[in-house]
């Protein structure tokens, strides 16, 4: 491949719509892209994500191009694109702390992706969530110990792998330990570099360790690595992957679009710096003309000898390898019959719920609460979605606990539809992180729930707000609003299935 060839194999890029747009198609025959993500924008259903990644595939094919690597956020909990099975969030899978079920559900997500003509998972998560107000991870995390997100990271690892599809460990070197969102700005983790060995980047050795196809990087700067850069942009930090460790895999740019990144550098210098640093593959997302911005200037910088040419074709030689490594050149297109036979088949969604119901935890205890006590059973909105919250209703009435939905009234008084007390549920969703009046909406919710019966609050994200419910609650965590998720919490709720969880992060009551 000539020197162009060869840079358009490190970009990877999105487009809208479930179908090829012209941009797109522009980008793959033209630009000569090495590969497209999905994301919620392109996915109607298994069948079609086949039918699309099939076109794309034959685009590049008919542009005598080497095969599309296609790659999706598939994490499970609130991030996933391809709706087949919904596994639970990583913080459930640290709450069960079994590496057999995170390694079986891997796979199985892997199965199901690949069958759609999905190559290259940005999974798993590897960041250690020792702040409980972190705003963007929380459970996408496996939890604060860094030994347990080592083992179930590897596990999941290890199964994704083994069903024909690269892993990602990601955001290399830590994005757990921090106070902003780097979608919304640059946040530093300011730990020494023996605290950034115990914790932020033992799973990520482990994870190099274990065979990694891939690792993604961060957009937050680590001034005990690099105090210059963010670590995308980090030669000295990449350094650390590919020389102490021995990493030989993809390195993976995040979003270059995220505001940590975009709101400083223009997309051409920002894509420059990051293959001068070490990156290999570089998420060019968002506008067209950004993602041409970026292209063509690492093309300039490639002719003009800013990026030396040995960057480039080792880079893409680890492109190509992935690629060789699935088979990509002998068979890049799918079957859509069997994408559609494996989405959501029945052992994967029992998979689901068996992963849900080892994770669900009983958190506060409260004589005669849980089991829910007979009578009716209300489901207080006002802390959840609403859509979470009738999903919960759901749940209980197929789990054999009918149940009414209930608001709070511009008094603060209940609005029950329906007479007399009975025991009342209250989904709560989201963190609480430093904001007071978050506290105390958590507070003044749950005290008007206790007024009416006996409550149980029922965290739906991270356990952390269960801190502020009122001290007569009984308090469930489930880790996620996702169907097997809020079916656990029903059924532990109905006397079902017993909560057998632990917590896998520090919840300080007062």
């Amino acid at each position: 491949m000539n020197p162009d060839a060869l840079v358009g194999q490190l970009f990877t890029v999105d487009f809208s719509g479930p179908e090829p747009s012209d941009e797109i198609e522009r980008l793959i025959v033209d630009g000569g892209v090495g590969g497209v993500i999905l994301f919620d924008k392109n996915v109607e259903g298994p069948g079609q994500i086949a039918r699309l990644t099939n076109a794309l595939q034959r685009l590049a094919s008919e542009a005598g191009h080497p095969p599309l690597l296609v790659s999706v956020d598939q994490e499970g909990g609130p991030v996933v694109r391809l709706r087949g099975t919904w596994f639970p969030s990583a913080m459930a899978f640290g709450a069960a702390a079994d590496e057999t079920l995170a390694a079986r559900a891997a796979e199985a997500t892997a199965r199901e992706l690949r069958a759609a003509g999905i190559h290259l998972n940005f999974a798993p998560v590897l960041d250690v969530n020792s702040n409980p107000a972190n705003p963007v991870i929380g459970v996408r995390s496996y939890g604060e110990d860094p030994a347990r997100v080592a083992r179930l990271g590897v596990a999941a690892i290890a199964g994704t792998q083994s069903a024909g599809v690269l892993a990602t460990a990601k955001h290399f070197p830590g994005h757990g330990d921090t106070l902003l969102d780097s979608h919304l700005a640059l946040p530093i983790v300011s730990h020494r570099r023996d605290r950034l060995d115990a914790v932020e980047l033992l799973p990520f050795r482990e994870a190099v360790h274990a065979g990694v196809a891939a690792v993604m990087t961060a957009h937050v700067v680590y001034p005990a690595l690099d105090p210059d850069h963010p670590a995308t942009l980090s030669a000295r930090i990449i350094a650390l992957l590919r020389k102490e460790w021995g990493f030989g895999g993809l390195v993976v740019s995040d979003s270059m679009r995220m505001q940590a990144i975009a709101g400083r550098h223009a997309p051409g210098d920002a894509a420059v710096q990051a293959v001068r640093a070490g990156v290999d593959v570089v998420l060019a997302l968002g506008a067209v003309e950004a993602q041409w911005e970026a292209l063509d200037a690492v093309r300039a910088a490639a002719r003009d000898g800013r990026i030396p040419a040995g960057r480039i074709r080792e880079a893409a030689e680890r492109i190509g390898a992935a690629k060789r490594r699935l088979g990509l050149f002998d068979r890049a297109r799918v079957s859509e019959a069997d994408a559609e036979r494996l989405a959501g088949c029945p052992s994967h969604l029992a998979l689901a719920d068996q992963v849900a119901a080892a994770a669900a935890t009983l958190v506060v205890t409260r004589d005669g609460i849980i089991p829910l006590p007979p009578g009716p059973v209300y489901v207080a909105a006002g802390l959840a979605s609403r859509e979470t919250t009738d999903r919960l209703a759901g749940a209980l009435h197929a789990a054999g606990r009918p149940a009414t939905t209930v608001a709070l009234d511009g008094d603060g008084r209940w609005e029950a539809r329906g007479s007399g007390r009975g025991a009342i549920v209250v989904p709560i969703g989201g963190a609480i992180g430093e904001d007071p009046s978050r506290r105390d909406r958590v507070r003044q919710v749950t005290q008007a729930a206790a007024r009416q019966g006996p409550t149980v609050a029922v965290a739906v994200d991270v356990p952390y707000p269960l801190t502020a419910v009122d001290p007569t609650c009984a308090c469930l965590a489930v880790y996620g609003a996702d169907p097997a998720s809020l079916k656990a919490a029903a059924d532990v709720l109905a006397g079902t299935v017993p909560a057998q969880g632990r917590l896998p992060v520090t919840v300080r009551f007062p």
